[in-house]
């Protein structure tokens, strides 16, 4: 950990102050690395490509607080976008340029940005979003195809083309203080709008300080990325660390079962970022030679949403390899996280650093250690606040903040959850966790993945469904499924209905979405 205050925080220290400090002492190292451009630049490149954006932004009149969206996926440009606007002290805004039109749309009106920054593969004239700011395209950043690890001068054309004709010495001024907003991102946005979440400066360096802690990261370490950049989570488990350690970012556009191995392989990672659904991948693939691969690795994260502890524990004993589980929330910051030197199975960790955590009543009130109830938080890695639809703020920070999760604290303050409060199924009474019921299916060998939903019930209120994916060959009935919940599961919480199916529906996160599950069922009772 850093040097830290008198709170227990670590001290405040701007982007520049961090990407300078990088830049003079491990000059030649390289800190971004995308696999799929072939290209990579080092921590002096990215200083220099910073204050260069920096001096395009000045010139413009940006200042503090002004809003700058980035259209793109994953590229050395978004991230060199992403420190390079924080670094002189605007507010960075990440969309996800896959969601549909209209939440796009909507999007960027909220935003109200002053400038839009865009790939050249994007049409912004088919989004139709009107005139919001000014456009540009960016174009790209130095020489790809040579895979220039310093930067250098942009193509013809676009934002970087400009950028280049700035000085990277001597530096611009930056135009920020802590409580500015550094970064505004996005909740998932498949069927709701999505919620716009604002963090300060002061808050997102807290965040990565607390995942390089919890994760013991150097500057030797190399980090594999593959989810969206314009995820909060890899905001906080990927790039704020990244400027926090000055260790190496290796990441690619998305995930991709053929070409992992070759990553971990080609790259030496030692730390792969993870969520349950390429756990899952991983271990229902055929055994091979590329499974030693792992064991190279200091641990593979495990982040978005708990992960079963039956694929934890088959995942390690088939590679050799720790899964450290991680919490967190958009507008949360770090919930909770195993620290790499003491993790415990079966629980997302310790509260994060000044979260002020408690498991709380329906009404409000403290439980026990040990007494399960929905997770609250409140401290300075919670959000400055979120952009509401109408461009109007609600305040977050200074506030206790209701997860929706449910959980329990054990007497080491180990936190496990157990559920979503939105999610439980109230059966005859008796509330009961889908999760619960996912993990107790999960058991049976030939079971993939679950998915549990309360559905309405004349008798009881609601009722459990199960929908089940079976592991790839093996043979799976309704019958044996029926008969592993008799031996797992009492009586009142084994499901009504057992449902064979070969999909189950994921938000744009990769986390099961229990709602479009459960209208799945209404819909097929309705066609009934």
């Amino acid at each position: 950990m850093s040097d830290k205050s008198e709170t227990g925080a670590p001290e405040y220290r701007s982007v520049l102050a961090r990407l300078r400090a990088h830049a003079e002492r491990i000059p030649d190292k390289i800190c971004l690395q995308s696999i799929d451009q072939d290209s990579a630049i080092t921590w002096k490149g990215l200083y220099d490509a910073c204050n260069q954006v920096a001096g395009a932004l000045a010139a413009r009149g940006i200042k503090a607080n002004d809003r700058v969206v980035v259209l793109t996926n994953n590229s050395l440009e978004n991230l060199i976008l992403y420190f390079g606007v924080q670094r002189y002290g605007a507010t960075f805004c990440t969309v996800n340029v896959e969601i549909n039109q209209e939440h796009l749309r909507e999007i960027v009106t909220r935003l109200d940005p002053k400038l839009v920054l865009w790939h050249d593969a994007l049409d912004p004239d088919r989004l139709d979003i009107g005139s919001h700011g000014e456009w540009a395209s960016f174009g790209t950043w130095g020489d790809a195809d040579e895979g220039d690890a310093n930067g250098g001068d942009a193509d013809e054309g676009g934002f970087f083309a400009e950028v280049a004709g700035y000085p990277k010495t001597p530096e611009v001024p930056e135009v920020c203080g802590p409580e500015d907003i550094s970064v505004i991102c996005f909740t998932s946005g498949t069927s709701d709008k999505p919620k716009g979440v604002m963090h300060s400066f002061s808050n997102y360096l807290l965040i990565g300080e607390q995942t390089k802690y919890l994760w013991g990261l150097e500057e030797s370490d190399r980090v594999l990325e593959y989810r969206s950049f314009s995820w909060s989570s890899s905001h906080q488990i990927c790039l704020n660390p990244t400027l926090a350690a000055g260790n190496t970012l290796i990441f690619a556009q998305k995930y991709s079962q053929s070409r992992f191995f070759d990553w971990v392989r080609d790259f030496q990672p030692t730390v792969v970022i993870g969520i349950p659904t390429v756990v899952s991948m991983l271990l229902n693939r055929p055994k091979d030679a590329n499974d030693e691969l792992l064991r190279s690795l200091r641990f593979m994260s495990c982040s978005t949403s708990p992960l079963l502890g039956d694929q934890h524990l088959e995942f390690e004993e088939r590679y050799g390899i720790k899964l450290i589980q991680h919490y967190g929330m958009s507008e949360g910051g770090t919930v909770a996280g195993n620290h790499f030197a003491r993790r415990r199975i079966g629980s997302v960790g310790n509260p994060g650093m000044l979260q002020n955590l408690a498991i709380i009543d329906d009404e409000g009130n403290a439980l026990p250690t040990g007494r399960e109830g929905e997770i609250e938080i409140g401290g300075p890695q919670n959000a400055f606040g979120y952009l509401m639809e109408d461009g109007s703020v609600e305040r977050v920070r200074g506030q206790r903040l209701r997860t929706g999760d449910i959980g329990h604290l054990d007497e080491d303050g180990y936190l496990t959850i157990t559920g979503r409060a939105k999610d439980l199924v109230i059966r005859g009474g008796v509330n009961i966790a889908p999760l619960e019921i996912d993990n107790a299916i999960m058991r049976h060998p030939d079971v993939f993945e679950v998915s549990t939903v309360g559905v309405p019930d004349a008798i009881y209120g609601e009722e459990l469904v199960s929908y089940i994916v079976a592991r790839p060959g093996a043979t799976l009935t309704e019958a044996a499924l029926a008969a592993h919940c008799a031996e797992v599961l009492p009586a009142f919480k084994r499901p009504k209905a057992l449902i064979l199916t070969d999909a189950i529906a994921r938000n744009d996160r990769g986390k099961i979405d229990r709602r479009a599950m459960a209208e799945r069922w209404q819909e097929a009772q309705a066609g009934g």
